[in-house]
């Protein structure tokens, strides 16, 4: 199942702990099968982060939830707010 997890905060990597922002792009890596997009959020283009957005592949809800919870920057405390959706991804038709 494909699953949606968003990340409201407005974290910028460069400015946080270099350990800290190279586990959590470890963790993306490691993780690169089921977390199978991952990208900051902005208002505008250039503008700054306003959260972030994951597409997961996951077996279940609850397995999704453990897998945005295990990141790095979520274990540090800095992204309390973030939620896990059940994607239902539309099936578009070919022109």
């Amino acid at each position: 199942m494909r699953f949606a997890a968003m990340f409201f905060d407005d974290l910028t990597p460069s400015s946080l702990d270099a350990d800290l922002t190279r586990a959590h792009f470890d963790y993306l890596r490691d993780n690169s099968t089921r977390i199978v997009l991952a990208g900051g959020l902005r208002t505008v283009e250039g503008g700054p982060f306003c959260g972030s957005l994951w597409i997961v592949e996951a077996d279940n809800l609850g397995e999704a939830q453990q897998l945005v919870d295990g990141d790095p920057y979520c274990l540090a405390g800095l992204r309390p707010d973030r939620r896990v959706f059940v994607w239902n991804h539309a099936p578009i038709p070919p022109l």
